[in-house]
């Protein structure tokens, strides 16, 4: 009898880059901000078959992700995350709806990730990180006796597969400057040492290994885009050598991940990048040989699956997921009572609206369905015309408007190294590199003055990059305007240049407030002068903006309340009392540190309204 297809759905909202902040220490705040993660981000598991139907849900909604179904398909192993006590555990939860089982209990702070079931489905394989480095784990799935200590590690890294023979676990650890693909050997006797399969320069995940334990499979960006790869595997030595190990592409339109390998050897499946679940008959007997890819089914575009987030079982019949609940959103339009006055284009996957210097267009950074691409795209307020900015595979993020509203910039990762580009508006002629930063280091683009002058950006610090036109972009050398023990970020310049406002937790290092101090343009790499003055009382989630005259500042409070101050800058910077415009109808996707979302005039706010999650 045909086996269903399940497909496990953890409904999940995603959110822009940015830095975390931290929670609050005082009960009452700190159950309100709780409350509103888990309103934003619990997930329901959820079974489809294998036209991705829903058969049905398990459980109720919680803060899952990692679903991994048992061999037998009776119960999912699954990280549950409890955001009050900031720990993130393994759980077994029973399809039938009996009792949910903890697996691990973490102390504050501590993580696990990425569990997997033993063949025989009695352990569950996982990693955690505890006291400062990372450990891979074993334990009876019952949750009877004590964790096994497999191996450690200084350095991250996630599980992908415990092979079909019980012989090998898989895992990856990739950042900036490459990736690296290991196989342990689980029953080996004295010390484990991992195998080492491949090192690379590029970003890597996986590996998944062939019931044979002949080959491997593996997703590389080292095309420019995220491609599924099929390797030889050598248990004595890693890949071997020569054109017969590999590597062949087995994808082609792209691939995000969710390998899996059947358990005779002769299909293989994996995400293909328009969210399809790609079927691919393969045959290890001798040399490795593929045919062509089939889809098996396409989620919607709104329920966009995450890479990562999913796995297949070995009979190739149940699928598991991690999928965001819809991540479509309608750039809707309020006005300072906070009536909806209009909206722009059609609902897409948008998050991050920043408004132009002339108030008619609107930069979001948008991701394809199509493609998995993220990538930038300009939409005309009173037409609903898009216009994509960027399409490439790169991700492309933080956008902002040049203070003439005829570019656009933004960061872009490429290899080891992130840069600003700038590029046309109306997407016409090739991007421009204006800064290229630390190889390894990430960077979040906040604001361009005014007068063009200087660009400010968060990594650790807020830094600035004056943009002289003597410099070329990789002469260009930032400055650490503000690093002290506190977090300080998202720099926005006052209209004159004058002034910088910013988002810190320098009172009492828990809660996020705005500040603005003052700014020498013609001394920038001295240490800012002048006191800081606070802008917000209760606290503040971001959406710093200068309305164009500079007397007036807006900021997004943590009771999502739209909130505006009035500002004076002579004879000394003074800031008025905070008042309410409006309160926003519940927590909404992305994160506000990054927004720019305000007309020129203050009297249009444009946020990217979520709508109401469906399935495939």
């Amino acid at each position: 009898m045909r086996t269903t297809l399940l497909v496990i759905t953890a409904l999940v909202v995603a959110s822009a880059p940015g830095q975390a902040q931290p929670l609050p220490k005082d009960p009452a705040e700190r159950a309100r901000i709780v409350s509103q993660i888990v309103q934003l981000n619990a997930r329901q598991l959820t079974v489809f078959d294998r036209t991705g139907k829903v058969v049905r849900t398990v459980g109720v909604r919680g803060m899952y992700s990692d679903p991994a179904l048992s061999p037998d398909g009776t119960r999912i192993a699954a990280i549950k995350a409890d955001i009050d006590k900031e720990v993130d555990d393994v759980w077994i939860v029973d399809v039938a709806g009996g009792p949910a089982v903890q697996i691990t209990a973490n102390q504050s702070r501590d993580r696990s990730r990425s569990p997997v079931w033993s063949p025989d489905g009695k352990h569950v394989a996982y990693v955690a990180l505890r006291t400062g480095f990372f450990g891979l784990y074993r334990k009876a799935a019952d949750g009877s006796g004590t964790e096994e200590l497999l191996y450690r590690s200084n350095g991250p890294m996630l599980l992908t597969d415990w092979t079909g023979d019980g012989r090998f676990l898989t895992f990856f650890s990739t950042n900036l400057a490459g990736g690296t693909l290991y196989a342990l050997p689980v029953e080996a006797s004295g010390e484990r040492k991992a195998i080492e399969l491949l090192r690379s320069e590029f970003q890597l995940q996986g590996p998944n290994l062939s019931p044979d334990n002949r080959f491997f499979a593996y997703v590389s960006n080292e095309s420019g885009r995220n491609e599924v790869y099929v390797h030889a595997f050598d248990p004595s030595g890693g890949t071997g050598a020569g054109a017969a190990a590999g590597p062949w592409r087995i994808s082609t339109d792209g691939g995000q991940g969710l390998i899996s390998w059947r358990h005779d050897g002769r299909e293989l499946y994996y995400l293909s990048a328009d969210r399809s679940v790609i079927a691919l008959p393969v045959n290890t007997t001798r040399m490795f040989e593929f045919g062509q890819p089939r889809p098996l089914f396409r989620a919607s575009e709104a329920t966009p699956m995450v890479p990562g987030m999913a796995r297949i079982t070995r009979d190739g019949e149940r699928v598991v997921f991690a999928v965001p609940r819809s991540q479509r959103r309608q750039l809707t339009i309020f006005d300072r009572q906070g009536r909806v006055v209009g909206s722009a284009g059609e609902p897409g996957l948008y998050v991050q609206p920043g408004v132009s210097p002339d108030g008619t267009r609107i930069i979001a950074m948008r991701n394809d369905p199509r493609t998995s691409n993220q990538d930038i795209s300009v939409i005309d307020i009173k037409t609903g015309k898009a216009i994509p900015i960027t399409n490439d595979a790169p991700p492309d993020n933080a956008p902002i408007w040049s203070p003439d509203g005829r570019h656009v910039a933004y960061v872009s990762t490429r290899g080891r190294y992130a840069g600003i580009y700038r590029k046309a508006a109306d997407g016409t002629g090739d991007e421009e590199l204006l800064f290229r930063y630390t190889p390894g280091a990430g960077m979040v683009l906040t604001d361009w003055s005014r007068d063009g002058r200087f660009l400010a950006f968060h990594s650790g610090a807020l830094l600035i990059v004056p943009l002289r036109p003597e410099e070329n972009a990789l002469d260009r050398k930032p400055i650490e305007w503000l690093r002290e023990d506190y977090i300080a970020i998202q720099g926005r310049f006052s209209p004159d240049t004058r002034f910088l406002a910013y988002l810190s937790d320098q009172a009492d290092g828990e809660k996020m407030q705005v500040y603005v101090r003052p700014f020498d343009a013609m001394s920038p790499e001295q240490p800012p002068p002048g006191s800081p003055v606070q802008v917000s009382m209760n606290g503040a989630l971001g959406m710093i903006f200068w309305r164009l005259d500079g007397r007036e500042l807006y900021f997004l409070n943590r009771d999502w309340e739209v909130m505006a101050v009035d500002i004076e800058t002579s004879p000394v910077l003074k800031a008025g009392s905070p008042k309410v415009l409006f309160k926003l109808p519940g927590p909404l996707v992305g994160n506000p540190a990054q927004w720019k979302n305000v007309t020129p005039d203050g009297q249009r706010f444009i946020f990217a309204m979520a709508e109401v999650a469906s399935t495939p």
